[in-house]
């Protein structure tokens, strides 16, 4: 029932970009961007790079049956195919919560792409899909991403150290998060400030 569900997903517009349901035609794309090792470093947790595992996730990506996620291309006006991917995935309904996941094609990094992106879908998921708490994780190195989470008012909850294989030093990965009731509260609080 929730693969039907999340089988076609609405188009969702921002300011400078709309997000569109990645299809099978968008493959060639979603693999270019997850065949660039200085996107796929971040990815993929610390492990090494390689191109069969940029393929399985990409599988992953445009799998549009897969009831526990929605992946949305990022899309700008001057652009034919997506130029990154915002995700709610490990989506549970009866939990009403969810996690993000983002990635965008290196040529567009610095302009603030992702955190619109971000900023769409969250409000999808807690205006439409009553989701009550959404977490996000990154590396603890990865700043950018830490700030395209905190420019969308997710806060820090904790830092854990995740186990890799051999003799592989800890992940250490940082864990925010963001509930309706927070959220809802940031957009009163702009919504109020616009006014004055």
């Amino acid at each position: 029932m929730l693969a039907e569900k999340f089988q076609f997903l609405p188009m969702l517009e921002g300011e400078r970009l709309s997000l569109k349901q990645i299809e099978k035609k968008d493959a060639p794309s979603v693999i270019a961007i997850l065949s660039d090792p200085l996107v796929m470093k971040y990815v993929t947790q610390g492990t090494f790079f390689s191109f069969s595992r940029s393929r399985r996730v990409a599988a992953e990506l445009l799998n549009t049956r897969r009831p526990d996620s929605m992946h949305y291309g990022i899309w700008l006006p001057e652009t034919e195919s997506p130029v990154g991917v915002v995700s709610l995935q490990n989506l549970r309904l009866e939990r009403r919560e969810a996690m993000i996941g983002y990635m965008v094609d290196h040529r567009f990094w610095h302009r603030g792409l992702a955190t619109e992106a971000l900023g769409i879908l969250l409000r999808y998921a807690f205006n439409e899909l009553h989701l009550e708490r959404i977490e996000g994780r990154c590396h603890a190195v990865n700043s950018a991403s830490e700030h395209v989470m905190q420019k969308n008012g997710m806060v820090l909850e904790r830092t854990l150290n995740q186990k890799r294989m051999f003799f592989a030093a800890p992940l250490e990965m940082k864990i925010y998060s963001l509930t309706d009731q927070q959220y809802q509260a940031r957009i009163a609080g702009a919504e109020h400030v616009c006014k004055d």
